[in-house]
C-alpha cells in the first residue's frame, strides 16, 4: 500500500518514546531480573499490540508461548496480515491453498467481535475459494476495517478455466461503506453493483491492478467516492477511455501503468498535485488539473514530437515534467504543431533510449524548449550506443531557424551520457548561447539512469577526449561566474 498507510501513528511513536525514555533503567534492571520477557511485560497492552502488530498473522500467534500475559494479546492487534507465499516457503515450496484457508479462518475466528484497522491477504486466487474470499470481507465489514487489501494472483491455468473474482459489493450496507477508507485489490471484476449500493464515501485510497472492468462500471464506483485523495489503475482491462462523469474533486495523485487498452484520459480533478503514466500514446485531457506539480509520463512508440505535443495539449499547467522515451522516432522538425505553451513549466527531465538510426537527432528537443518559456531547469538523460562516441553525423544548431527566441529563464542544465558527438556537441552549445542567466552547466559521460543495467565502464582516457572536445568552447560561451562540471 506504499507510504500512504504506513505512517507513523501516534501509537507508534508513543511505543518509540517508551522505549527510549526507559532503556537505561532497563539495562540497569537487566542484572537483577528474570527472564527477557519479563522487561516486555512491563510495556502497554497498547504498545505490545502495536509491536505484534508488524509481525505476519502466524508469528503473532506463536508470540502466545513467552508469558501467560502473552496469550491472548495477539488477538487484539488492529493489524491482521496473511501471506500464501510465507506459508508455501515454510512448507518447502509445496503451496497448500486448503491448509493457507484453514489458517486464515482459525486467526480470524479468535478475532471475531474485535475492530481491525487493517487486513492484508495475499494468494493465488482459485474460484472454488469464493467462498471463502466473501467471508473474509465479511469478517472486514464487522470488524470496522479501515484498510482493506486483496492482492490476489491470477492462476496459472488462468486463459484456459479463470476467470477474476467479482467483488461483492453487495455485502456491504449503508453503515459498514462508512468504515473504509483504503482499499487495494488485484485480480478483481467490477460488475454492475447493486442499485442500492452508495458507494464508499470516506474512501481516500484505491489501488487497482489486472482489475477487469467497464467503463461505466468504473465510473459509478469512481463517482461514488467523493473523498477519493490517491487512485492507482494498474494492468486493467478497459478497452475504452477512461472518463468520469462527476469531477473528482479530492483527487491528488493518479497512476495508470500498462492499461494498453485504455484510448483516452479525461477527467476533472481541480486538486490534482500527481500524474503517473505509462504505456502507449494516448490523447490525455488534464485541462481542469491547475494544480498539478508533477507529472511522470513514459511512452512507447511514435515520435518524440508527437508525444511531446499531446502533452503540451493535455497538461499545459505542469510545473515539474519527466519524460521518457523508449525508442522513440525523432522527427526532422524544430517546432511542434501545438498553439498551446506550457505556461507553468519549471523543471524537465527526459530520458532517452533512442534508436540507434536516431542517435544523432538529439538536438531536434529544441521543438520542446521553444514550447516551454518559463523552464529554468533542464535534465537530459541519454542511453546511448558506443557507436556514438565522436560520431559526426547529425544536424548542425546553425540548422535552427532564426527566430530571436531566447530560454531567458533557464539556471541549470544537466546532461549524461555524453559521447562528444556532434549532435550532444551542438546541443550544449545551442542551449548555452541561448540561455542568458544559466548559473550552472554539468556534462557527465555516464549513464546515471541506466548505469544499473550496464557493465560496461568507460576509460578514463576515452572520458577525458570526450570532455576536451567541449571543455573551451562551453568556457568561452558561457556566461562570466557561471560554473561548469565536467565529470
Amino acid at each position: 500500500m506504499g507510504n500512504y498507510l504506513n505512517s507513523p501513528t501516534a501509537l507508534e511513536k508513543k511505543c518509540e518514546l517508551h522505549y527510549h525514555v526507559n532503556r537505561p533503567a532497563r539495562k540497569i534492571a537487566a542484572r537483577n531480573e528474570g527472564p527477557p520477557n519479563a522487561k516486555l511485560d512491563n510495556l502497554p497492552q497498547d504498545v505490545l499490540c502495536t509491536i505484534l502488530s508488524k509481525l505476519p498473522a502466524r508469528e503473532a500467534v506463536r508470540s502466545s508461548v513467552l508469558s501467560s500475559e502473552w496469550r491472548y494479546i495477539w488477538t487484539a492487534c488492529p493489524r491482521l496480515s496473511f501471506n500464501h507465499n510465507d506459508d508455501v516457503r515454510r512448507h518447502g515450496g509445496k503451496p497448500n491453498a486448503q491448509v493457507f484457508v484453514d489458517h486464515v479462518n482459525e486467526v480470524l475466528q479468535k478475532h471475531r467481535g474485535k475492530a481491525i484497522d487493517h487486513l492484508e491477504i495475499k494468494f493465488t486466487f482459485q474460484s472454488n475459494l469464493t467462498y471463502h474470499l466473501n467471508n473474509w470481507i465479511r469478517f472486514a465489514i464487522s470488524s470496522q476495517t479501515k484498510n482493506l487489501a486483496l492482492d490476489l494472483a491470477p492462476p496459472s491455468d488462468f486463459l484456459k478455466h479463470g476467470d477474476h473474482y467479482r467483488f461483492p459489493f453487495q455485502l456491504f450496507d449503508k453503515e459498514s461503506v462508512s468504515c473504509l477508507e483504503c482499499l487495494q485489490i488485484s485480480f478483481v471484476s467490477f460488475k454492475p453493483p447493486p442499485a442500492q449500493f452508495i458507494g464508499f464515501p470516506n474512501l481516500r485510497k484505491l489501488d487497482l491492478h489486472l482489475l477487469n472492468t467497464t467503463r461505466q462500471d468504473l465510473d459509478t464506483i469512481l463517482c461514488s467516492c467523493e473523498n477519493l485523495e490517491w487512485l492507482s489503475i494498474v494492468r486493467c482491462q478497459l478497452k475504452d477511455e477512461l472518463e468520469f462523469s462527476r469531477p473528482l474533486s479530492q483527487l491528488r495523485y493518479f497512476r495508470v501503468k500498462h492499461c494498453n487498452n485504455i484510448t483516452k484520459i479525461q477527467f476533472h480533478a481541480a486538486k490534482l498535485s500527481t500524474f503517473m503514466y505509462r504505456g502507449d500514446c494516448i490523447p490525455i485531457a488534464l485541462h481542469h488539473s491547475i494544480k498539478l506539480e508533477k507529472a511522470e509520463v513514459i511512452f512507447h512508440d511514435l515520435t518524440f514530437q508527437h508525444c511531446t505535443a499531446a502533452l503540451l495539449d493535455g497538461l499545459p499547467g505542469v510545473r515539474n515534467l519527466t519524460l521518457e522515451f523508449t525508442f522513440q522516432r525523432m522527427e526532422t522538425t524544430w517546432v511542434l504543431d501545438s498553439r498551446r505553451v506550457f505556461s507553468q513549466l519549471r523543471h524537465v527531465q527526459i530520458v532517452m533510449i533512442m534508436c540507434e538510426e536516431d542517435e544523432d537527432k538529439i538536438l531536434y528537443i529544441v521543438s520542446l524548449l521553444r514550447v516551454a518559456p518559463f523552464l529554468e531547469n533542464l535534465e537530459v538523460h541519454l542511453d546511448s550506443s558506443y557507436t556514438l562516441w565522436f560520431a559526426k553525423g547529425g544536424p548542425s544548431r546553425l540548422d535552427i531557424p532564426a527566430c530571436g527566441y531566447k530560454y531567458l529563464n533557464l539556471k541549470n542544465m544537466h546532461l549524461t551520457g555524453f559521447r562528444a558527438a556532434n549532435s550532444h556537441i551542438q546541443l550544449l552549445l545551442h542551449v548555452v548561447e541561448n540561455a542568458p542567466v544559466i548559473d550552472t552547466l554539468t556534462v557527465d559521460t555516464c549513464e546515471r539512469l541506466v548505469d544499473l543495467r550496464k557493465t560496461e565502464k568507460i576509460k578514463p582516457g576515452l572520458r577525458c577526449a570526450a570532455l576536451d572536445t567541449v571543455r573551451f568552447r562551453l568556457r568561452e560561451s558561457l556566461q562570466p561566474g557561471a560554473k561548469l562540471y565536467l565529470l
